[in-house]
């Protein structure tokens, strides 16, 4: 796991826009959410908010092409940390459904979400 400090998001959207898109149905990226790994934390201290906490995080595969996902979180309150905006995560897989269709964005976003919410991204912020 390698730490950073003070890298933007656009870091991660850059990395996100270098790599190919990867077309996965939701099954087929199911199995390849257990091999996502931490490759960087971007952690600040929002100043304007009394010093809580804010971050990014960017996870890959090592599959060639790597599937990537990124999202910025924000400490609530100390210790307590949750998605900055849930509807911005960033990710370079094009899902499918069975039949081959793309998934509807408001879908993909819940998927997503979902798939952040399962990583243990948490671990090590406290």
């Amino acid at each position: 796991m390698q730490m950073k400090t003070g890298e933007p998001m656009q870091m991660a959207t850059w990395r996100l826009m270098a790599c190919e898109t990867v077309v996965k149905t939701v099954n087929e990226f199911e199995t390849a959410f257990h091999a996502l790994r931490q490759i960087r934390r971007n952690v600040q201290a929002d100043l304007a908010r009394c010093g809580l906490r804010c971050g990014q995080e960017l996870w890959s595969t090592e599959d060639e092409p790597p599937i990537r996902i990124a999202w910025a979180w924000t400490e609530i309150q100390p210790d307590v940390v949750a998605l900055f905006d849930p509807m911005n995560i960033l990710c370079n897989v094009a899902l499918i459904d069975v039949d081959g269709h793309a998934l509807a964005r408001s879908r993909r976003m819940l998927y997503l979400n979902e798939v952040v919410h399962r990583l243990n991204w948490r671990h090590g912020l406290d």
